[in-house]
């Protein structure tokens, strides 16, 4: 076997800090490194098939090179100390390498049609075209080793084609949204519109399957990895119209919020986003039809790896469009070039600027108006607390954490009489929200106009209500504690002030990267993040917490009024 390096004062041995200490200062003990690795799997040719991604495509199995042994019988040598990994490339040098890290005591891997499809799209072979793939296995005994090899089978592969034009957009939970950013070069730079929720999280998959998220590492927003490691991206808290572009060669994105467009030149005016259409629109008053020149251009603000989510940081900029109305070109810059579009109709018409296919942004006007439905930050409460106030009020709110699921959370101090209601509406009776039949105290249907909620026990309560699934449901909050701060997740108790307000002393004394939450019940299920002294429901970390001075505060959150403050 190959003799591996070796440290005789510090009584180190090779790639591991596990070994047992010398006798004495000088002695010297050598490490063998594990057997030699024979590589084995079918050499026949494969032929892909997106139609059965699934499927098993091919096996690979090698021998055990965990175990190795020292030149002293007294030193034990730690068990799988050598780390493997499979390598394929499209050449017998293996110039260009993908490379999959087993775990340890693993020394067989499994392929689906899928899973091959990708490395071999990530190598380069052509969809469609048989060519060879070459495997072998890297071990590996220490960071000062040079690996070892074993011998590299080959066969022919026919990858199936992937459209490398289009990343797909994920939700949170990495499912299609029918959203996609456009990559015209398959060069792995996407870019497109997305209308985006505040703290919108999501996934970029490419054709081939790989799977973008954040860098899972402290302080690198806006960088992607595609290593299991990775979280899911996120964008700042503002909602809105967000140019988005994903580089994965440079190994990051960005975020360029537009907040405002105008029309100049013959039809003129301020246009209104509808993110849930992700258009723009301008609904004006046409005298004459035909053709008419125009320009579109506004003002934007960019979030990138310098400025992070921090909205005081995001770097202003002017935008505009311009090209052929039936394929538009986007810039980072004032106008240069005009629009024409043709009007048909006279009366009251709409210009709408279409952002959702990014092969061919479009403007057109259309006969008609155009509704742009707005979503109300609050959903009120009433009747949550009379037994405290003596009357119906609307000093209780729940806030908008989810805009998508029309998702609002908050909490309350419950001392109800004759149950309560949720409202649309703050003063407003006529938009009243109750409970539906079979619902109780603590969870239930919604229906417009319904029943009183049953009052629950009085206590204070995590409120949560959906207006997409019109549903409610009540959770008694028993511990309020925190964590995240310093990058410590250990779980932190926090103080009741009055009704549903909280304090903790706490220091700042290193990086916060990810932001603290607030846990109620010490459950990671329950908790409440959010950013710029907002407190929100089923957020991430407080943005910012990273960029506070080292330091003692009172860290104050108020669950009722949606609030967090370092003082």
């Amino acid at each position: 076997m190959k003799l591996t390096k070796y440290i005789a004062a510090a009584c180190l041995i090779s790639a591991t800090a596990l070994l047992s200490s010398c006798d004495k200062d000088g002695d010297i003990i050598y490490t063998s490194g594990g057997d030699n690795v024979t590589l084995n799997g079918s050499l026949d040719d494969i032929v892909l098939d997106k139609d059965n991604l699934g499927n098993l495509a091919l096996t690979l199995y090698w021998n055990d090179n965990g175990t190795i042994s020292t030149s002293d019988v007294r030193v034990a040598a730690p068990k799988n100390a050598i780390t493997n990994s499979i390598q394929l490339a499209a050449d017998p040098e293996f110039t260009n390498v993908v490379e999959i890290t087993m775990s340890d005591g693993v020394y067989e891997k499994q392929f689906t049609h899928g899973d091959l499809n990708s490395y071999c799209t990530r190598i380069g072979l052509e969809g469609g075209v048989k060519a060879p793939i070459y495997i072998r296995i890297k071990s590996v005994l220490g960071a000062n080793i040079d690996p070892t090899y074993s011998n590299v089978l080959s066969m022919n592969v026919t990858p199936y084609y992937i459209d490398m034009t289009i990343g797909y957009y994920l939700d949170s939970s990495m499912n299609d949204t029918g959203r996609v950013l456009y990559s015209p070069n398959s060069d792995g730079i996407y870019y497109g519109f997305i209308g985006a929720a505040s703290w919108e999280n999501w996934w970029l998959q490419e054709g081939n399957g790989v799977l973008w998220g954040n860098y899972g590492e402290d302080g690198h927003v806006f960088t992607i990895s595609s290593d299991d490691s990775h979280w899911n991206m996120w964008y700042p808290e503002p909602s809105g119209c967000y140019y988005t572009i994903v580089n994965t060669q440079l190994l990051n994105w960005s975020a360029l919020l537009i907040n405002d467009l105008t029309v100049s030149g013959d039809i003129t005016g301020a246009m209104e986003y509808d993110r849930k259409s992700n258009v723009w629109t301008l609904t004006f008053n046409n005298t004459s039809t035909g053709s008419k020149t125009i320009k579109i251009e506004g003002n934007a603000v960019q979030y990138n790896t310098t400025t992070g989510t921090d909205n005081s940081a995001a770097i202003a900029t002017q935008v505009s469009f311009s090209g052929s109305a039936d394929g538009l070109t986007f810039a980072q810059s004032a106008a240069s070039g005009s629009i024409t579009v043709n009007t048909s109709a006279t009366g009251t018409v709409t210009l709408k600027l279409d952002l959702n296919d990014p092969h061919a942004w479009t403007a057109a006007v259309e006969e008609g108006g155009h509704e742009v439905v707005t979503v109300s930050h609050y959903l009120w409460i009433s009747g949550i607390d009379d037994g405290i106030s003596g009357s119906w009020t609307f000093d209780n709110y729940l806030i908008l954490y989810n805009e998508d699921q029309l998702g609002y959370g908050g909490a309350a101090d419950c001392n109800s009489l004759w149950g309560w209601q949720f409202y649309t509406e703050e003063g407003d009776w006529s938009t009243s929200i109750g409970m539906a039949d079979g619902g109780n105290a603590y969870e239930g249907s919604l229906l417009k106009g319904g029943a009183n909620i049953t009052a629950p026990t009085p206590g204070q309560y995590v409120i949560e209500a959906s207006l997409s699934g019109m549903s409610y449901k009540l959770h008694k909050i028993n511990t309020v504690s925190y964590a995240g701060l310093n990058d410590d997740w250990t779980m932190q108790p926090m103080t009741q002030v009055s009704g549903c307000t909280y304090q903790a002393t706490v220091t700042k004394s290193a990086n916060t990267p990810w932001g603290v939450k607030i846990l109620i019940n010490d459950s990671w299920d329950l908790y409440f993040g959010g950013g710029s002294g907002e407190l929100l429901l089923y957020n991430e970390g407080f943005d910012g917490d990273n960029d506070l001075p080292n330091g003692t505060y009172t860290l104050t959150v108020d669950l009722n009024k949606g609030t967090y403050s370092y003082q």
